[in-house]
């Protein structure tokens, strides 16, 4: 018999997503909160850890293969609280749950904010084209570009447009990545290189893709009041990334600090144009973050690879674990609750043996109860829970 045989999502299933994605972002946080456990932890590892509690939450199902944990107290009450059907209209014989109600408010609200990124991903795209002077075949900016591009061993070519409004360097649109600069900039040769380096480094680490799953998991959860926190803390977390990787020895990390105060001081007073939709930018205007950033490249504290492996793998055993078991309470189904009388039968109920000899009794495939035996249930099938699952 099968259990599930296709992607699920229920209120059991939001709630062990929303414990294992908390579980994971606990590990980043927990790392966050010293600049040294970053630089042993490593960069890689910690987006790596953060990225896979995002796409936990944006696919909040349960497949196939999943098996049941119930949970006999705590879950079991917020169950029977969230899924007792109420009638709206007593004239209309249609009853709601309280988490339909939520889901359905949820679906409107993720639909709006996902609307409302599509615009302004294409209203930034519209103002590149119209606002922008695109600079891609000028000799200062071309041959810089070529150098860069030899460097990180790519042939894709990328365009360059000054932009008025853009506060700092930055690299727009995974899908055509444009690079932007500040209209009427005076950076040289020098700092040229060390932008095209760090913004095209977004591009090579696939970190543009990273932001946009970012903002995905933003507008979809857009009632979580910890949005920005997570956004904030993940955009630094690879700025920092690249930051790592421009500064390998103490001449070149001295020239990078050295471009990125630069860059900070030509940003005063200007004002931006673009939403950030999609992009990614050198400078961080908040003083505090560039301050962190020029601590993480100036600390002398070493990469542990056996504990960048360690939560690595923990992380990876939590993530794989929340899709092979869904936490379930010990709820009563809508059809036991909607009528006074129900009948057991072959084709509606099964059990599953326990291993204390106990059986889990099934109705229309929701848990009913558990009972010591099934004399009174005599047309009802007896299964092993890996026969089931």
């Amino acid at each position: 018999m099968e259990a599930v045989t296709q992607m699920n999502l229920s209120f059991e299933t939001l709630v062990t997503t929303f414990i294992a994605s908390s579980f994971l972002f606990l590990i980043a946080c927990i790392v966050f909160i010293s600049s040294r456990r970053i630089r042993a932890v490593g960069y890689q590892a910690l987006t790596f850890i953060c990225v896979l509690s995002v796409i936990r939450l944006i696919i909040p199902v349960e497949f196939f293969f999943s098996k049941n944990l119930h949970s006999r107290k705590i879950l079991s009450c917020v169950i029977a609280v969230f899924r007792k059907p109420y009638t709206i209209v007593s004239q209309i014989p249609i009853s709601v749950c309280i988490w339909q109600i939520l889901l359905f408010i949820w679906s409107i609200g993720s639909i709006f904010h996902i609307y409302g990124y599509i615009r302004n991903y294409k209203k930034d795209k519209m103002l590149i084209c119209y606002l922008g002077k695109e600079v891609s075949e000028q000799e200062k900016y071309s041959d810089v570009m070529a150098k860069v591009c030899k460097l990180y061993g790519i042939s894709h070519k990328f365009k360059i447009y000054e932009m008025p409004g853009i506060l700092s360097p930055a690299i727009f649109s995974f899908s055509s990545p444009t690079i932007l600069l500040p209209i009427n900039n005076n950076y040289t040769i020098h700092e040229l290189n060390f932008i095209f380096r760090h913004e095209i480094g977004h591009f090579v680490h696939h970190h543009l893709i990273y932001q946009f799953l970012i903002d995905i998991f933003v507008a979809v959860y857009w009632w979580n009041p910890f949005n920005k926190f997570i956004k904030k803390q993940i955009d630094t977390l690879l700025e920092m990334s690249i930051d790592n990787k421009l500064s390998t020895n103490v001449q070149e990390t001295t020239e990078y600090l050295q471009c990125l105060l630069n860059v900070s001081k030509q940003t005063v007073e200007k004002r931006a144009f673009l939403s950030n939709a999609s992009s990614l930018s050198l400078n961080n205007l908040q003083e505090s973050l560039l301050q962190k950033r020029f601590r993480m490249m100036t600390d002398s504290q070493k990469h542990h690879a056996a504990i960048s492996i360690l939560l690595i793998v923990i992380s990876l055993g939590i993530f794989i674990e929340s899709y092979c078991f869904t936490i379930r309470g010990y709820g009563v189904p809508d059809e036991v609750n909607d009528s006074k009388i129900f009948s057991l039968m072959e084709e509606n109920s099964y059990a599953i043996i326990n291993d204390n000899g106990t059986y889990d009794l099934y109705f229309n495939g929701e848990y009913l109860d558990t009972v010591d035996s099934l004399k009174e249930y005599e047309n009802t099938h007896i299964y092993k829970e890996d026969i089931i699952k």
